[in-house]
């Protein structure tokens, strides 16, 4: 039986290190709840930086994922 591709516009599911697994978040701003979003680096505070959504309209950032650890969600 032939195996089905997966559709090109679904994202493969990022790695994480073993005994952690990725949650991606939508790009959809929990502020105001826009699709016009966007990725840019973001300082973190901590002299880090990271690639974020940031919502066009009302200027809020947000990771575009975050790494949890198994046992955290038994």
């Amino acid at each position: 039986m032939p195996t089905l591709a997966r559709p090109a516009a679904v994202s493969q599911r990022p790695a994480a290190r073993p005994g952690h697994w990725v949650i991606a978040h939508e790009p959809v701003c929990p502020e105001c709840g826009s699709f016009d979003v966007t990725t840019d680096e973001v300082d973190t505070g901590d002299g880090l930086t990271e690639t974020a959504y940031m919502c066009t309209p009302c200027g809020c950032a947000w990771p575009l994922a975050c790494v949890s650890d198994w046992e955290a969600n038994r």
